[in-house]
């Protein structure tokens, strides 16, 4: 006999009607759970396998579980290897519910649940993998499917990586994964030291590592001590030195090469047949015929004697009265140079003389009244006028200023004061002469510094100045979640950071490993970057957190709980 033809169960309002209660019992008598689809990330095509899977999303639905009597299958077992959970759950869901609350946001397999998926129950704070989805229980109830049966057992964590923003669910990492602790070196701890060394000109000469640093992922940058100080001055910080008297002064060594320089004011020339004195300079102990006396005559023209000679006339530098006027003298050898506010006016080359200038010497210097004296046949009187910043120093002035000497003795560079100094003699007026600073850049090998040149080696340090090297980084978070890399040359590691302690620097990562597919692992010195930090490991430990078979929770306290062997063996005593 055939069916009624007067009744059917295709109707589409009693379907509906069905469904709406299929879906009211189950959020009257189920339970909230959470749905996480599994993302492959990296798919073995020959097993079909994805180890590395990533769960980024967790939806919320509700289910209910069929299992009334608690879970289902072979329970707690202790196996050879430790603990395992073999729960088992059967939960059922509303399709016409999965499908506006899951299905539509997934962009594929979005028609049904899939087997691999997870099933986070709050209940029991426990997470299930779907093993199999029934689709035909009940079966074809008013010709229609309205549900889904999820045959699920308990998930047993394989470093899959959870990041839902569900601090429950992705917690999971935190607990079970295979982590790196390592911990991090300090900015302080980490940043390179050096010392220099100067000659006796005042040059560094030398930049000595004293500790390469690590975590450098550029060539830091390197800053000398500012030079403040200058070569020997003389007349203190005023122009007001008239030279009704006079100074001297001394040198422990002799030299053939050195400049002497000087500002001048004279209020009127010396009277015909005369000549005045600016100062003394050279000879020795034993040999003052060597002495070297520099003044002006009465035309004004500048004028020195210097051995057994007569008087020589500079026509080349004329002075002007009532007015200040700059002179330096450079010997260099059997070289004779001389400068004229900022300008080479003379540049005598007597290679012939059987012996070098002696504008430096042991007798030492003498200036102003105590300058005026005879001197190898020539009679020199006192000047009538002012001198001051009277500098004298050993060596040739360009070498010592980086072959740069001329180049700052221009007439834009060379300031010709008009009234009187204000300040110490380390001023712009005198900048071509005063002391200069070091420079140097460095080079890195695997995140420290192998190497330092000396680009500028500076001049007239007292003392070696201290070297600053900058730091690799600054003090910085990692966060949570975000991707970190050290870079190696043919590799790099990546991993994701589980947590960070900012009281003793030390990192914690999971889901670490190589991008060229090998096994490596993490090295001191080099830096671990993420988005915001920059750190150098200085003590790497890998902590194995996986339980065998663990089911993403701990069995330490139910295991020892289990077996108990401080008073007998429960298997039997071996003999």
């Amino acid at each position: 006999m055939a069916t009624n033809p007067w009744i059917s169960q295709t109707v589409r309002s009693e379907q509906n009607l069905y469904e709406d209660l299929v879906i009211e019992s189950l959020q009257f008598y189920g339970q909230d759970i959470y749905y996480l689809p599994r993302e492959v990330v990296n798919e073995d095509k020959i097993f079909l396998d994805d180890v590395p899977s990533h769960f980024s999303d967790a939806y919320k639905i509700e289910v209910y579980v069929e299992n009334t009597e608690g879970f289902a299958g072979e329970g707690d077992m202790f196996a050879k290897f430790g603990i395992e959970l073999r729960d088992q759950a059967t939960f059922v869901l509303a399709r016409r519910r999965w499908k506006s609350l899951i299905g539509d946001k997934l962009d594929t397999y979005n028609f049904r649940p899939r087997e691999g998926d997870l099933i986070y129950l709050p209940l029991s704070k426990s997470i299930f993998e779907i093993h199999k989805v029934e689709t035909e229980t009940p079966f074809y109830q008013l010709s229609q499917l309205p549900t889904f049966r999820l045959q699920c057992e308990l998930f047993e964590y394989n470093d899959e990586d959870f990041d839902t923003e569900i601090l429950d669910i992705d917690t999971i990492e935190d607990t079970a994964a295979y982590q790196y602790k390592i911990s991090m070196a300090s900015p302080e701890t980490a940043t390179a030291t050096a010392t220099t060394t100067i000659d006796a000109e005042g040059r560094v000469t030398t930049i000595d590592l004293s500790y390469q640093g690590m975590g450098y992922q550029t060539p830091p940058i390197i800053t000398i001590q500012e030079n403040g100080g200058s070569i020997s001055k003389f007349g203190n910080s005023s122009l007001h030195n008239q030279l009704g008297r006079g100074y001297e002064g001394n040198y422990t060594t002799t030299s053939p090469s050195g400049f002497v320089e000087l500002f001048t004011y004279m209020n009127a020339f010396p009277s015909t047949g005369t000549q005045q004195a600016f100062f003394l300079s050279g000879g020795g102990d034993s040999d003052e015929l060597n002495n070297m006396m520099w003044g002006v005559n009465d035309d004004g023209y500048l004028c020195y004697t210097e051995g057994a000679s007569t008087l020589r006339v500079v026509t080349s530098v004329l002075f002007s009265t009532g007015t200040w006027n700059h002179i330096m003298i450079s010997v260099v050898g059997k070289t004779l140079s001389i400068y004229y506010n900022g300008f080479l006016k003379e540049s005598q080359d007597n290679s012939g003389r059987s012996v070098d200038y002696n504008l430096i010497g042991d007798a030492g210097y003498s200036i102003g009244a105590v300058a005026a004296r005879a001197v190898n046949g020539v009679t020199w009187g006192a000047m009538d006028g002012y001198i001051d910043e009277f500098r004298i120093m050993r060596g040739d002035f360009n070498v010592l200023l980086g072959n740069t000497g001329e180049d700052r003795l221009g007439s834009e560079s060379l300031v010709v004061p008009s009234q009187e100094f204000v300040s110490d003699s380390n001023t712009e007026l005198l900048l071509h002469m005063n002391a200069t600073t070091a420079t140097a850049t460095t080079s890195i090998e695997s995140g420290s510094i192998d190497g330092i040149v000396i680009d500028t080696a500076g001049v007239y340090y007292n003392s070696p100045p201290t070297i600053t090297i900058e730091p690799p980084y600054t003090t910085a978070n990692y966060e949570r979640g975000q991707v970190i890399t050290q870079n190696h040359v043919t590799y790099s590691m990546l991993g994701e950071v589980g947590r960070w302690s900012d009281s003793d620097n030390v990192l914690y990562l999971m889901h670490v490993g190589a991008d060229d597919g090998e096994y490596h692992t993490f090295s001191t010195n080099t830096a671990i970057v993420s988005d915001t930090a920059s750190y150098a490991p200085s003590l790497i430990e890998e902590i194995q957190q996986i339980q065998a078979s663990s089911q993403a929770k701990y069995f330490d306290d139910f295991e020892s709980d289990f077996l108990d062997f401080s008073e007998s063996n429960p298997f039997g005593d071996i003999s």
